[in-house]
């Protein structure tokens, strides 16, 4: 069980004066390999990058094959101070992505060493804004979407798991987690059943799955209509990426305090590394390499929906 890496984080995170640094302490005293901090400033505050790396036993950082599994926590921040005090729903995706980094270091000092190596990313936020959305309102970073998956999308990462606070909607109406179909270089692929089959394992339940639009999977700023952020890195990376998202069976607003479940935290988390132990082995497949070859044969490149695409009425729009 991974609650004593839930716990320990939720205590730095639900802090006024939560930090990178803060963070950075448990990580490094557990024994990660890289733990990187880097502050950013934005119009509206600052935010603390963390980037972590726990190197497997055949993973690349050693010249072995095994591949990189990235694990990106999503969030507009862990906080809204002034408006809020205490920690906020939206805080989930960070918790859970800084508890996996946390658990593996402990589970490899422990003499469980997986076999490639897992990079996690996310932000560390106390003061995040709040802007009106429908059904409810967003958490807002201090910094974009393009700042921030530049921070966190790391070319190493041959998959990622993207998780995000995913409550504020009427899409899923379902305590728990859920994941997201692949998405790959613009197009939205089948839900892979490596994935469903860890998911059915981890929870001892039937799987959720998220629906999703190409909306969704377009970047931030064209104006069009996003369920939250869960998949914005996958406009940075060729790899493929699955959407980790926290549920609830009601609309909870991610700027809620008191909403966190870290029931649905700890599930997360185990999640997370269940999926990391399977695809450093590579018994996990987020997509079928051959099937996506035929349907970019067929129909040609997705990729331009990782792009901002033409503003209306300009030239090729």
């Amino acid at each position: 069980m991974s609650w004593r890496a839930v716990l320990d984080l939720y205590e730095v995170l639900r802090r006024a004066d939560a930090d990178g640094e803060r963070v950075a302490g448990l990580l490094r005293e557990a024994g990660a390999d890289e733990v990187r901090i880097t502050r950013v400033q934005g119009a509206e505050g600052s935010t603390d990058f963390v980037r972590a790396v726990i190197a497997g036993r055949e993973g690349r950082l050693v010249g072995g094959p095994a591949p990189t599994l990235g694990v990106i926590g999503r969030l507009g921040g862990v906080g809204a101070r002034p408006v809020q005090v205490g920690y906020v729903s939206d805080g989930d995706g960070a918790l859970v992505a800084l508890a996996c980094a946390l658990e593996l270091a402990r589970l490899r000092e422990g003499g469980d060493h997986l076999p490639g190596d897992v990079v996690v990313a996310t932000h560390v936020c106390p003061r995040a804004s709040i802007r009106p959305h429908h059904p409810v309102p967003f958490m807002v970073s201090p910094v974009d979407q393009q700042t921030m998956n530049r921070h966190e999308v790391d070319p190493a990462m041959d998959a990622l798991l993207c998780v995000d606070t995913t409550r504020g909607n009427r899409i899923l109406n379902q305590r728990g987690l859920a994941i997201t179909p692949t998405v790959k270089e613009g197009y939205i692929l089948r839900v892979s059943e490596d994935l469903l089959d860890i998911v059915e394992a981890v929870t001892g339940r039937p799987p959720a799955v998220l629906a999703i639009t190409h909306q969704d999977i377009t970047p931030y700023g064209n104006g069009l209509f996003h369920l939250n952020s869960i998949l914005q890195p996958s406009t940075a990376t060729p790899a493929p990426a699955v959407g980790v998202a926290l549920t609830a069976e009601s609309v909870v607003p991610g700027s809620a305090v008191g909403a966190a479940q870290l029931v649905d935290v700890e599930t997360a988390t185990r999640l997370c590394l269940a999926v990391a132990t399977a695809f450093g082995a590579g018994r996990c497949r987020f997509y079928d390499p051959a099937e996506f070859a035929q349907l970019v044969a067929r129909y040609g490149s997705m990729a331009h929906l990782q792009t901002p695409g033409h503003e209306p009425g300009s030239e090729g729009g």
